[in-house]
């Protein structure tokens, strides 16, 4: 009897620290977290939840995020602002929102973009941020990926 309660009471341990260590497993590490270069400085930070119309994670489908770029570099134009998120077992990576054009991005220093909300797939890995600019007087575009990794 004893020895049924005593492995009663290691599975039970077991299946709590299992449940915890997966459910850690599924989200960015120690957030905020932030990439910067030259040009850019990017935060990915816990959502904006002040707002009930804004998505709510799901449990089991997707996270949710927000999102702070800001220009640390030179004076640019024509900034461009993309997220993408990979699939498992695939080559194509998928838009999370529409291209987004701030104007704010072109002055070094300036105001940040910021996304108060987006949903992060649960089954992917890989968070895409992908910034293409152009310097002033120049017509050759940059870019710049900053990726984020779930774990």
């Amino acid at each position: 009897m004893k020895k049924l309660t005593l492995i009663t009471f290691i599975m039970s341990i077991l299946l709590l620290v299992s449940n915890s260590i997966e459910a850690k497993a599924l989200a960015l590490p120690e957030l905020p977290t932030t990439e910067t270069s030259k040009q850019w400085a990017v935060e990915v930070t816990n959502p904006d939840n002040d707002d009930s119309n804004l998505a709510q994670a799901k449990k089991g489908v997707y996270h949710t995020y927000s999102l702070n770029v800001k220009n640390v570099g030179k004076e640019v134009h024509d900034v461009k602002v993309q997220l993408f998120r990979n699939e498992l077992n695939s080559n194509t990576k998928f838009g999370l929102l529409p291209t987004m054009e701030p104007p704010q991005l072109n002055q070094k220093g300036g105001h940040p973009l910021h996304v108060s909300n987006f949903g992060l797939s649960e089954k992917a890995t890989d968070l895409n941020i992908v910034i293409t600019w152009k310097e002033k007087g120049e017509g050759r575009e940059y870019q710049e990926t900053f990726t984020f990794h779930q774990k």
